[in-house]
C-alpha cells in the first residue's frame, strides 16, 4: 500500500512536466499562428498600400524624429529605411504647399485637431508629385507628443481634374462666344438709343450756339447728357469685347458693382421693361473672373425678365447677404415659377436651352460658379415666382488687412 503510494507520488512530476510541455507547445502554436496572421495582414497591408499609393508616417514632437512605412519612402523616391531628417524632407515641398502645411501643422499641435491638405512636392528623383496629407495629433496627459497620419499619391487624380477644368473652360468659352453673338444682335437697338440721343443733343447744341446769347447752363446740361450717353454706349461695347476674350482671369472686385453692371446689361438687352429692385448688403470683395461671373447673372436676370414678360406688373428683385466666409446673391421674380421637374433638372447638361437667349445656359452657369468654389440653387417662392441663389466665397484678407 505504501509502495503504491510512493509510485503514485513518483509519477506526479512526470505528469506535471507533460502538462507543462503540452501547454508550452500549445502556446508556441498560438504564437506561431498569430505571427502568421500578423504576417498575412502585413502582406495584405503592403499590397493594398502599394495599390493605393499610400503610406503611414509619424513624427515625435520632442525630437522631430520621423518614422515612415515603405510606402512613404516610395512616394518621395527615397531608399527604404534611409535616415530621415525633417528639415530636409520639408524642403522637398513646393513653397506654397510648405507654408500652408506648416501653418496647419502648428495650429493642429496647438489645438489638438487634425487636418487634411493636398501638397505639391518634388521627389528625390526630381519628379513633381501631388500628395494628399492627413494629420492627427496624439496627446498624453493633455499634452501633444506626436503627430501621425497618411500620405497618398494623388498625382493622377490632379491630372484628371486639370483635364476636366480644361474641358469646362472650353465649354464656357464656346457658350461665351455663342452668347456674345446673340447679345450683339439683341443689343444693337440699345446702342442706337444713346447714339441717337447724342445726335439730338449735338443738333440742339448747334442751334443754341446760333443764338445771339447762347444759354450756357443748357449747353452744359446737354454736354453732360452727351457724355452719359457716350459712356453708356462704351460700356455696352466693352462688355461685348470682354466676352470675346479667351482667357479666364481672376480679379479682386466688389461684388455689388459686378451685380449692378451685369443686371444693367441684361435688362437693357432684354427690352422687357421689367423693374429691378436692389436689396444689396454692404459691398464685399470676391476673387473672380468678372466676365464669367457676370455671364451667370446676365443669364439669371435674362431668364427672370422672360418669365415676367407676360405680366402687367413685372418685378425682379436682386438681393444679397453676407457671412464671414461667403456672399449669397439672390435673383427673384414674380413670374409663374419653376416647372415641376425643377430645380435640380434645370442644371442638368441635358436640359434644353433657348437658342435665342443672350446669356449662357444654367448648366454652364453652374460650372462657372462651382469653378469659383461656389454653388447655385433654384427654388420657388412661397408668394409665387422663381428664386436663384448664387453663393460665392469671399476673397481672402491679404497681409495689409484688405
Amino acid at each position: 500500500m505504501t509502495r503504491g503510494t510512493a509510485r503514485e507520488r513518483g509519477a506526479e512530476p512526470a505528469s506535471g512536466e507533460a502538462a507543462a510541455a503540452d501547454a508550452f507547445e500549445a502556446q508556441s502554436r498560438l504564437i506561431h499562428d498569430q505571427a502568421e496572421t500578423i504576417a498575412h495582414y502585413r502582406k495584405m497591408y503592403d499590397r493594398s498600400s502599394a495599390l493605393a499609393r499610400i503610406g503611414v508616417w509619424e513624427c515625435d514632437l520632442a525630437t522631430e524624429a520621423l518614422i515612415w512605412t515603405d510606402g512613404v519612402y516610395d512616394l518621395f523616391d527615397l531608399p527604404r529605411g534611409s535616415p530621415l531628417v525633417r528639415s530636409k524632407i520639408v524642403e522637398m515641398y513646393e513653397a506654397g504647399s510648405r507654408r500652408e502645411m506648416e501653418r496647419l501643422r502648428a495650429a493642429a499641435i496647438r489645438d489638438g485637431t487634425g487636418f487634411a491638405l493636398d501638397v505639391h512636392i518634388r521627389t528625390a528623383g526630381g519628379e513633381p508629385r501631388w500628395l494628399r496629407l492627413t494629420v492627427d495629433v496624439e496627446q498624453e496627459d493633455g499634452r501633444p507628443v506626436r503627430i501621425f497620419g497618411t500620405k497618398q499619391d494623388i498625382t493622377e487624380q490632379k491630372a484628371a481634374e486639370e483635364k476636366v477644368r480644361a474641358l469646362q473652360a472650353e465649354l464656357i468659352q464656346a457658350s461665351r462666344r455663342s452668347a456674345m453673338g446673340a447679345m450683339a444682335s439683341t443689343l444693337a437697338h440699345e446702342l442706337n438709343q444713346p447714339l441717337a440721343a447724342i445726335g439730338n443733343f449735338v443738333a440742339g447744341a448747334r442751334r443754341m450756339l446760333e443764338r445771339p446769347e447762347p444759354d450756357r447752363l443748357m449747353l452744359e446740361r446737354g454736354l453732360a447728357s452727351i457724355e452719359q450717353c457716350a459712356q453708356r454706349a462704351a460700356n455696352i461695347i466693352r462688355s461685348l469685347r470682354a466676352m470675346s476674350g479667351d482667357e479666364a482671369r481672376r480679379e479682386r472686385l466688389g461684388v455689388n458693382g459686378l451685380i449692378r453692371e451685369a443686371v444693367s446689361l441684361a435688362v437693357a438687352g432684354s427690352g422687357d421693361g421689367a423693374a429691378v429692385r436692389y436689396e444689396l448688403a454692404d459691398d464685399a470683395a470676391v476673387s473672380v473672373d468678372p466676365v464669367q461671373i457676370q455671364q451667370v447673372f446676365i443669364a439669371l436676370v435674362k431668364n427672370a425678365a422672360e418669365a415676367v414678360r407676360p405680366l402687367a406688373r413685372r418685378e425682379i428683385v436682386i438681393s444679397s447677404s453676407l457671412t464671414e466666409e461667403v456672399v449669397v446673391i439672390r435673383v427673384e421674380d414674380n413670374g409663374p415659377g419653376l416647372p415641376p421637374y425643377a430645380p435640380k433638372a434645370l442644371f442638368d447638361s441635358r436640359a434644353s436651352s433657348k437658342p435665342d437667349g443672350m446669356g449662357i445656359g444654367l448648366p454652364v452657369s453652374r460650372t462657372i460658379v462651382e469653378a469659383h468654389g461656389g454653388k447655385i440653387a433654384a427654388s420657388n417662392r412661397a408668394a409665387g415666382g422663381a428664386r436663384f441663389d448664387v453663393t460665392l466665397p469671399l476673397a481672402a484678407i491679404d497681409d495689409d488687412g484688405h
